[in-house]
């Protein structure tokens, strides 16, 4: 794990695979590691150079207020101008749709293609926030949003389950990732998906009760380039299918970088 101090924050990323291969930026979910790099197994294989990062709060990046989702696009600017990289994938899982996103608006040439998995919607329209099947609190502040994840993700688990990689990197500064999370994906993003120009391939379960189906219809509808498969049969995340996305979707278009 390596840490990169920008002027603002400290983020920490890990690098699988190879190290000359094409780079792929994973943006992770809600409750999620990046040491975890097994889940990523498939595009090491391939060749991929698998670039995970952790956004603010989560693991050892600094737990630094953001005041919009845009910022982490001007974030990862520093890191991969720093990493020397020209032109990259981006990867975004369940909650880390959002900053998939903001990367590609931000780097609009040097982002190629994005892929959204299960992806958290465009939370910032009302229209979609109408389908959102929880409570939304657009004025919450941080502190009360450590709170409730705290109290919905951990207060309940077993020893065994809080000793996991995901569950201690999320629970780190008192779950202060989570909680900018849900504060940020509700208010104004800094952008709109409708300035997102990269071809955006979105995979997402017909009946996801995470993340209601309608949700990401409304949420593809706004983009430039998207296409939307909807697999009847999945489940908001599971290793099987996050590994047949990867197959089905990413490696056959990263061959041909290679």
């Amino acid at each position: 794990m390596t840490l990169y101090k920008s002027t603002k924050n400290e983020l920490s990323y890990t690098e699988f695979g190879n190290s000359n291969g094409y780079p792929i930026l994973v943006q992770h979910g809600l409750i999620a590691s990046i040491k975890d790099g097994y889940l990523f197994d498939r595009l090491t294989e391939a060749g991929a150079r698998v670039i995970c990062i952790a956004r603010p709060g989560y693991g050892e990046s600094s737990a630094n207020v953001m005041y919009s989702i845009g910022e982490w696009g001007r974030m990862i600017n520093e890191l991969v101008s720093q990493l020397k990289l020209n032109q990259f994938d981006v990867l975004g899982i369940s909650s880390g749709a959002p900053y998939s996103y903001a990367i590609g608006y931000a780097l609009p040439e040097s982002t190629r293609n994005i892929y959204i998995f299960s992806g958290i919607p465009a939370m910032y329209d009302d229209k979609v926030i109408a389908h959102w099947p929880f409570p939304v609190q657009k004025n919450a502040s941080v502190l009360e949003m450590k709170k409730l994840a705290n109290e919905l993700f951990f207060s309940n688990l077993a020893a065994e389950d809080l000793l996991r990689n995901d569950s201690r990197d999320s629970m780190a500064n008192e779950g202060f990732g989570i909680a900018l999370d849900f504060r940020l994906r509700c208010m104004d993003w800094g952008f709109t998906l409708a300035e997102v120009k990269q071809k955006v391939i979105m995979r997402h379960a017909g009946f996801d009760v995470n993340v209601p189906l309608v949700c990401a219809e409304l949420t593809a509808a706004m983009l430039q380039n998207a296409v939307l498969k909807v697999e009847e049969n999945d489940i908001h995340f599971s290793q099987e299918t996050l590994d047949d996305f990867i197959g089905s979707e990413i490696i056959p278009r990263l061959q041909e970088r290679m």
